[in-house]
């Protein structure tokens, strides 16, 4: 098993000799440094995109358990090579850690960048990697990247949804691409979604080992060895469609109940974004619900990027959607918060831009 951390071969029998200045690496190394020990509890922080951050503990074999849930879905063994690029402090850069471990992968690990391939000698090869929606997005731009991808066998991409404009371009990869459904609390993702080819769905398929029920609002629970064989509860709003197959349809807490009409805003942000792709609006934004006098809540469009273009993008979302789901207010902010994952931070953007 060979890793290396940012072109740096790493002896896992000579780790407490390894010495750097970098805190990624730093913090990287010490987290194998306490899986070689057999650290039996770790402690970990959820991302906070759309709650409150908070620590939980997860302990050593709800780490094992996901790991080899992920290595047999994809078909995976042991040899096989990874690259992880997404930040190894939260729980899916740990996770590609603790497949390492589990599977002895030859791994090569450096801290996230937009295109990781541009940062790594063209000699490395390999048949596995987790990104996020932006990084696969900047790896397609790039002819080079993209190229290299494709000789991978499997990819997959957590963090963010996936766009449908997005994803009509992964149509034209062999490598197959699956969008991951979990969080921090079921340690990583519980389910898997092939995007792209001719077996691709709209279903995430749960892994093996792992129930999972709708409470009365509709809302996903998930039980396991990932979750210590305890009863999750999310505000995720699902529809199954056989035993082990759902459709996630968005957040509960996502609803907005403007004036006696219930709007998703997940379905709605996907329907702008494929709208302001087509016609190349190139601003990130997110919605989000914002109290209104007159109906109670409404949808807010906060946008970074060209504060003129509120006029324009309003005009074509008039013409492209229904009147309900046309944005009441427009909050031009001048930079997004993010999470340490990567995440836009929808809390703390709204909060310094009110």
């Amino acid at each position: 098993m060979d890793i290396y951390l940012n072109n740096r071969k790493i002896e896992l029998e000579k780790l407490d000799l390894f010495t750097t200045s970098d805190e990624y690496e730093s913090t990287t190394i010490s987290f194998l440094r306490d899986w070689l020990n057999h650290k039996e509890i770790f402690l970990l922080q959820t991302s906070g995109s759309t709650s409150t951050p908070k620590v939980i503990e997860i302990n050593r074999v709800q780490m094992e358990a996901s790991a080899r849930a992920t290595i047999k879905a994809l078909r995976l063994k042991s040899g096989d090579r990874a690259l992880i690029c997404i930040n190894t402090n939260m729980i899916g850069g740990k996770m590609m850690l603790v497949r390492t471990m589990v599977e002895k992968f030859n791994s090569y690990i450096i801290p996230p960048v937009s295109d990781p391939f541009k940062s790594i000698p063209e000699n490395f090869e390999f048949d596995f990697t987790a990104i996020v929606p932006l990084q696969l997005e900047t790896v397609l731009n790039n002819p080079e990247s993209s190229a290299r991808l494709n000789k991978l066998k499997a990819v997959i991409v957590g963090g963010a949804a996936v766009s449908e404009t997005l994803k009509a371009r992964l149509q034209n990869l062999s490598v197959p691409i699956y969008s991951t459904y979990g969080m921090t609390e079921t340690v990583s993702h519980i389910a898997l979604k092939l995007l792209n080819g001719p077996q691709q769905s709209d279903h995430f398929k749960v892994f093996e080992g792992v129930e999972t029920r709708v409470d009365l609002r509709g809302c996903l629970e998930i039980k396991g060895l990932v979750t210590n064989n305890q009863w999750v509860t999310t505000n995720d709003l699902v529809q199954f469609h056989s035993e082990r197959e759902f459709t996630w349809l968005g957040r509960i807490d996502n609803i907005v109940n403007s004036g006696g009409i219930k709007l998703q805003i997940e379905s709605i942000e996907d329907k702008i974004n494929r709208i302001l792709k087509e016609r190349n609006f190139g601003i990130n934004f997110f919605l989000a619900k914002q109290p209104d006098e007159k109906l109670g809540e409404a949808l807010a469009f906060y946008y970074e990027g060209f504060e003129n273009s509120k006029s324009d993008i309003l005009l074509l979302l008039k013409r492209e959607l229904s009147k309900y789901e046309v944005p009441r207010y427009f909050i031009f902010c001048q930079n997004f918060e993010y999470t340490a994952s990567g995440k836009i931070d929808k809390l703390k953007t709204i909060k310094i831009n009110k």
